[in-house]
């Protein structure tokens, strides 16, 4: 499944993508960098990161007015575009699942709370008896 909805990320070498924590990007001259951050397991030392370059899509812009007729200018590689969608949408849904689990840890401590609470005041009213 995983291999069919992140296809790029899977071209790239990502095995398991949902290993992904977070990324970065920044653009130095005319290359898109990349960097991609995985999950540090159990006995790792440092966070694992992968870093990719993508050159940047050299055109000339027509400009209305002014001096010259074309302007140079540089756009992100198609292939850099898919990825940072599918990374976009991993990160995405791995927070929606996260931010769900803590609701359900903080709602069943509050259940723990209150039921814990009533057996104490249950217990007081019996021993008043």
């Amino acid at each position: 499944m995983s291999a069919k909805k992140f296809q790029t990320l899977t071209e790239m070498g990502f095995d398991d993508p949902h290993d992904i924590v977070k990324f970065t990007t920044r653009t130095e001259n005319d290359v898109d960098v990349l960097k991609v951050y995985l999950h540090r397991h159990h006995g790792e030392w440092m966070a694992k990161s992968k870093k990719f370059k993508f050159k940047r899509k050299h055109t000339n812009v027509s400009v209305e007015g002014g001096l010259v007729p074309y302007r140079a200018s540089t756009e992100p590689s198609p292939y850099f575009l898919r990825a940072i969608g599918e990374l976009e949408k991993l990160v995405l849904e791995e927070k929606t699942v996260k931010d769900k689990k803590e609701h359900l840890l903080d709602e069943l401590e509050h259940l723990e709370a209150v039921v814990t609470r009533k057996v104490a005041d249950l217990r007081r009213q019996i021993e008043e008896l």
